[in-house]
């Protein structure tokens, strides 16, 4: 909530109230005023806004509103008090509520008052709390009326879904979270396909309620913690914290298949379609909602009714903590050693392929450079196992058919994942444990001993692919 909101809005609710209220701007000049309260000021109403207590109040009066005044400035607190007012002949009595307004980040941006008369011949005690139940009463309205604004200030009228300015207030707190703690966050932006079509031959009214059913059947999908926002037009934002990009892939696919399965009264079947991104920490929130509006375009392209993603993927620092805690170094020791001088020596080389991975990923690298760390990794991984296969037929291996199938199995998976991986599916994470656990440590460590008996030894001959 701004100060301008303040301004604006207020009128709406207060104009008509039969207690004093005024809001005060931190340079002490009056920003609304109801007619009551320029009775209370004893000035004309038109006078009131703009103008100061110097200006308006008799000269005690100002500076007793000063006094109080510093004190709410302190202590961020009201202050209450009783005040008397010569009118002509005869004494008018307040009751007077002074208290601070404060903004969306807990800082004062405004000052509010509330005054309640309580008649000469009636000024007792019973009457002053009378007196400071109204004005705590008109205070609950005022503070209603300010939560009402907020939500009227920052949502869109038409689908009660946020509105771009509580969108751009929330996304640069969501994407410096992201930043620091390394968590996932993730965009839908969601199209009407189809919508001008709809305006054109159904009318604008029926428009809206299109887009009211839509918003509808989005949020029946997101979870508590998702927002919606209309971003314009038949536009929508779901902004997913905590999501990565795979699972808000499912979300847009929930999203499209709901709205296609779904009948609108008077309009028939509806399809949108999805574009997803997932936030990058190098990247502006511009450049974010750019990635997913051009993957929305994609998937126009596409034929509609469908979801493209973006598959740009961030190492944030909470999936480097996540690497360093779970993965290690691999070390190569003597131990695991054949015998083979080229069987061991393309481990070793594998330990090497997949410890450059890991550094590459650790340091944060361009994903082009992380791909390349793969693509060698893989190219040495297929030499061994045709070189590996050549020496195992050569020794009469009575498990090459077993092996030589498990080969098989491994490259399969490994190429499935790395194209997982570009497609934005798989974690890199998830990707570097198979490749340098389950490929490397566990067949050379597990599998590929079931043969280092056959190696002589001796020093006699072994036989050596071409």
């Amino acid at each position: 909530m701004e100060i301008d909101d303040v301004r604006d809005i207020l009128p709406l609710f207060l104009s008509h109230s039969n207690v004093a209220v005024a809001i005060k701007g931190l340079d002490g000049r009056y920003l609304f005023a109801n007619g009551e309260f320029a009775r209370y000021a004893d000035a004309p109403l038109d006078t009131v806004v703009g103008a100061d207590d110097d200006s308006l109040l008799a000269p005690d009066r100002a500076q007793r509103a000063r006094v109080a005044e510093h004190d709410i400035r302190v202590s961020c607190q009201g202050v209450t008090v009783s005040e008397c007012v010569i009118r002509g002949r005869g004494t008018i009595s307040f009751q007077v509520a002074r208290f601070p307004i404060f903004g969306e980040q807990q800082q004062l941006i405004a000052l509010g008052l509330i005054a309640v008369e309580v008649s000469a011949e009636d000024c007792n005690v019973l009457a002053a709390e009378r007196a400071l139940k109204e004005a705590q009463q008109a205070n609950a309205q005022l503070r209603s009326a300010i939560f009402t604004l907020e939500e009227l200030a920052s949502t869109d009228r038409l689908t009660n879904a946020w509105n771009r300015r509580r969108f751009e207030e929330t996304i640069e707190g969501e994407t410096h979270r992201s930043a620091r703690y390394g968590h996932p966050l993730s965009m839908l932006l969601i199209d009407v396909d189809h919508f001008k079509r709809i305006n054109d031959e159904h009318g604008h009214r029926e428009g809206d309620r299109v887009l009211v059913a839509i918003s509808a059947l989005v949020r029946a999908i997101m979870r508590k913690s998702d927002s919606l926002t209309r971003w314009g037009g038949e536009e929508f934002i779901v902004l997913m914290p905590n999501t990565g990009l795979g699972r808000a892939q499912a979300t847009a696919r929930r999203i499209c298949e709901t709205v296609a399965a779904s009948e609108i009264d008077g309009i028939g079947r509806l399809t949108v379609s999805v574009g997803v991104a997932e936030y990058l920490p190098s990247e502006t929130s511009d450049e974010w909602i750019e990635r997913a509006d051009r993957a929305m375009y994609l998937a126009k392209e596409g034929g509609r009714n469908r979801v493209e993603a973006d598959a740009r993927r961030a190492l944030t620092q909470n999936h480097i903590e996540h690497l360093e805690g779970n993965f290690v170094q691999l070390v190569w020791k003597e131990m695991f050693c054949s015998g083979h001088p080229v069987i061991d020596g393309q481990h070793r080389e594998l330990f090497t392929r997949a410890n450059e991975l890991l550094d590459a990923m650790l340091s944060g690298r361009p994903r082009d450079e992380i791909l390349l760390s793969i693509e060698r990794l893989l190219f040495d991984v297929g030499k061994h196992f045709r070189d590996e296969e050549w020496i195992l037929n050569a020794l009469a291996f009575d498990g090459l058919d077993g092996h030589r199938q498990e080969h098989s199995k491994l490259m399969a998976r490994c190429h499935a994942l790395v194209g997982e991986f570009e497609a934005g599916i798989v974690p890199i994470g998830e990707l570097f444990e198979f490749l340098a656990h389950e490929l490397v440590t566990r067949h050379i460590l597990g599998a590929d001993r079931e043969y280092f008996p056959l190696m002589p030894s001796d020093a006699g001959p072994l036989p050596m692919p071409e």
